[in-house]
């Protein structure tokens, strides 16, 4: 890195020229990002789930629904769901809606259909007829609260909640985004006559929470920019050298979203947190780079900025070289994920640190040498973090056994707490808080309705086999009712309720005709006429040519475990109850949920070890020695087990977020070892023993890596302002692991080289045998 900071200080227009060009290729790329937001965006198209599911909406049209409810009552502006307010508006809002683009249906109280017998057979009734709500309102709102089609999807048992249900037309995360935007401008006039709506859906949850973030993450970003601000300028005592990192920062993140928007990747809601953790771990290079000059400056004042400005490039920029590598190399093993959104993520973050390893040591130094000089801080600072660093020496040589002892029983009891209780899990209203908007309308939802998620299952007949079939339904109504006495999952919903009800109606409206046909022939007639009367309401249960049909079951949102428990229950179901031929596909909002939690887990078993191997390879070849490469492992991944292991015992579960603390802690953590042994290294080389080579090294970096690792703790520590209480945890975890990491490195690895190293004098050659550390 030398290298680059000569050439930027010899030939500085050149440089810029080159900056500046990079700097507009990559700025053209900015406006291509957009953000997008959904499971398909997080998991990718080809994830078995997102194939699933889009195979259940091209045969049941369209994409995943979303449902609009809303509460009459004391103090609301209806009396019940059925009353002219409440239909008034309801039609108002399906007539909007319906006329939007990317929308494909939307069904409602004012245009649902209500079956009503008559003396000629049935007749097909709305509660809004020719926009106007009809006279017998009662009459047909007690025939539906008797359906369970209407019961539970389209209105509360007591009448007091309605429910809207949206269908897009597809499944895309541009589609999401248009039907947010066609319901929000739906409901904004009826909200200010005082209706309050709660919306619930997939798609249109992950652009509310993608939003909620995007919000959030916006309000931080200053802050976060005002706490590394005066970071630097407590370092430097310097306004101008803080403002022109600072920018140099901004640069280099600049480039970052320029690649990914020539990528075309979208800025889905893990990469919210994308400028928030460029510039807190780029910024790092850049103070290692500022004290060394500020050091350099203090041992020759008369020595020129340009001078000053190399020399510290040569003795910071192998370490911050090695350093940035292995932060990109543990960023890089998300990309070993089967979810795109992890990918995305171990691609742009490399690309982040490595551009502001790049801009640190050119544009950077460049900057600072057309800055006047300023005048130089007195020597009493650098001299009491000697005397400290001095003392932390001392304490591990003679602590070392203990120390090492401490270290080898939290390994032990935080890894047993790591590796045998915590799992991953996605819970709403501990991801996204309980003040979200999202989590609000999930509680009213299963409040009001009883549940907020569905387990969709696609049943398809094998050839020769007909839906019509008496023998046929009753093996299907049988599987159905057992799915019902499955913890978790309700009385699940399919064609076979319309057909019952139909074939009551034929009957003069007879209870106890509430059944299947006695044959083929009348199933069929039955099916017939419902097509005829009501297609929408037949294709969301039975495909066109009748050899699928959907069962439709609803719960509440559950955790990983009750989830997979109620998955397991239904395939030993299906096993059991359906002849072997027939085929059963499960999706849904339940079963996604459950396969989003499972990679997630499987994420993070895999990217721990890549970047603990891809980072001990590393820091070997910088340090020319495994066994210094192993010491510098040490400090790094205790607090990754102490933390993880602390969550296991708590009983805490691993989301989006914590899935990567791990990985991100190896390859940020290592970061402080790494200076204290390039030092010790180097002193070792020149003669030194083991204890003054340490001694040495602590005197040289300490005071650089305690302010690094300060300033990376408190940049993570502002993720907590975070709307999203997973990015929250995460800043929070992250700061308590890197100031882990610290301390471990200030007092563990001293002990560790004093335990192991040889006592005599030079280190020796390379590739000899000895026993020792280094």
């Amino acid at each position: 890195m030398h290298r680059l900071t000569e050439f930027s200080l010899r030939r500085p227009w050149l440089t810029l020229g080159i900056l500046l060009a990079i700097t507009a290729v990559l700025g053209v790329g900015v406006p291509k990002v957009k953000p997008a937001y959904g499971f398909r965006v997080l998991v990718g198209e080809e994830h078995p789930a997102i194939i699933a599911l889009d195979s259940m909406i091209r045969e049941f049209s369209g994409g995943y629904p979303v449902r609009i409810a809303w509460e009459c009552g004391p103090g609301k502006p209806c009396e019940n769901v059925f009353d002219h307010v409440s239909l008034h508006m309801a039609d108002a809002v399906v007539r909007e809606l319906t006329a939007a683009d990317s929308v494909m249906n939307v069904l409602g109280p004012s245009n649902a259909s209500v079956v009503v017998p008559t003396e000629g057979g049935f007749a097909v009734r709305r509660f809004v007829e020719n926009r106007l709500v009809v006279d017998d309102t009662h009459e047909l709102a007690q025939r539906v609260l008797d359906d369970p089609l209407w019961v539970g999807d389209l209105v509360s048992a007591d009448a007091r909640v309605g429910v809207i249900v949206v269908q897009p037309a597809d499944n895309h995360p541009q589609t999401d985004l248009r039907v947010t935007s066609a319901v929000d401008a739906a409901l904004e006039p009826f909200r200010g006559q005082g209706f309050d709506y709660h919306i619930v859906g997939d798609g249109i949850s992950n652009v509310f929470s993608g939003r909620e973030l995007a919000n959030s993450t916006g309000k931080l970003i200053p802050f976060l920019v005002i706490v590394i601000g005066a970071l630097l300028y407590l370092l430097t005592r310097s306004w101008q050298q803080t403002g022109v990192t600072l920018a140099t920062m901004g640069i280099g993140f600049l480039w970052t979203l320029g690649v990914m928007g020539w990528l075309g990747w979208p800025q889905d809601g893990m990469l919210e947190v994308l400028p928030a953790v460029v510039v807190i771990v780029g910024v790092c290079d850049a103070v290692h780079l500022l004290m060394r000059f500020a050091a350099e400056r203090s041992v020759d004042p008369s020595r020129s900025s340009q001078g000053a400005l190399m020399a510290a490039a040569r003795d910071a920029g192998p370490p911050c070289l090695i350093t940035t590598l292995t932060t990109a190399v543990a960023f890089a093993s998300f990309a070993a994920s089967d979810l795109d959104t992890f990918v995305r993520f171990g691609v742009i973050l490399p690309v982040g640190v490595l551009s502001c390893l790049v801009v640190s040591f050119s544009l950077l130094p460049l900057a600072i040498d057309r800055l006047p000089n300023e005048a130089l801080r007195s020597g009493r600072v650098s001299e009491s973090w000697d005397h400290v660093m001095g003392s932390v020496a001392a304490t591990s040589l003679r602590r070392a056994g203990p120390l090492l002892i401490v270290n080898v029983l939290l390994l032990v009891f935080f890894g047993y707490g790591w590796a045998s209780y915590l799992r991953a899990d996605t819970d709403l209203m501990k991801a996204y808080g309980e003040s979200s908007r999202i989590v609000q309308a999930v509680s009213f939802f299963e409040k009001a309705l009883g549940s907020s998620q569905a387990l969709e299952l696609v049943v398809t007949l094998p050839s020769g086999a007909d839906i019509a079939d008496p023998s046929t339904l009753e093996t299907l109504s049988r599987f159905s009712k057992s799915l019902s006495q499955i913890d978790g999952l309700s009385e699940p919903e399919s064609v076979l309720i319309l057909i019952k009800r139909m074939n009551r109606l034929l009957h003069s409206d007879a209870p106890e005709f509430e059944r299947f046909g006695d044959s083929s022939a009348v199933n069929a007639e039955i099916l017939e006429l419902i097509a005829f009367d009501d297609p929408d309401n037949l294709t969301r249960w039975l495909s066109l040519d009748r050899s699928k049909l959907r069962i439709s079951s609803t719960g509440p949102a559950l955790s990983m475990n009750e989830r997979e428990a109620a998955l397991e229950a239904t395939r030993r179901m299906t096993t059991a109850m359906l002849p072997s031929s027939w085929q059963v596909q499960l999706t849904g909002e339940f079963s996604i949920h459950r396969d989003w939690a499972r990679d997630v887990q499987a994420t993070q078993l895999r990217s721990f070890p890549i970047a603990f191997g891809l980072v001990f390879i590393l820091v070997s070849i910088f340090l020319r020695s495994w066994k210094l490469g192993l010491a510098a492992m040490v400090p790094t991944l205790l607090p990754v087990v102490v933390v993880l292991g602390a969550m296991g015992w708590l009983g805490m579960s691993l989301d989006v977020a914590r899935a990567m603390i791990a990985a991100v802690v190896i390859g940020i953590g290592v970061d402080d070892a790494i200076h204290v042994l390039s030092h010790y290294k180097k002193r070792r080389d020149a003669g030194d023993t083991s204890h003054e080579a340490m001694g040495a090294a602590l005197r040289h970096s300490g005071r650089a890596v305690v302010t690094t690792s300060i300033a990376l703790s408190l940049g993570f520590l502002t993720l907590m302002m975070s709307a999203w209480q997973t990015v929250a945890t995460f800043g929070f975890f992250v700061a308590l692991s890197i100031m882990g990491a610290l301390v471990a490195t200030l007092l563990v690895l001293p002990a560790l080289v004093f335990a192991f190293a040889p006592k005599g004098g030079a280190a020796p050659a390379a590739g000899s045998h000895d026993e020792g550390v280094a």
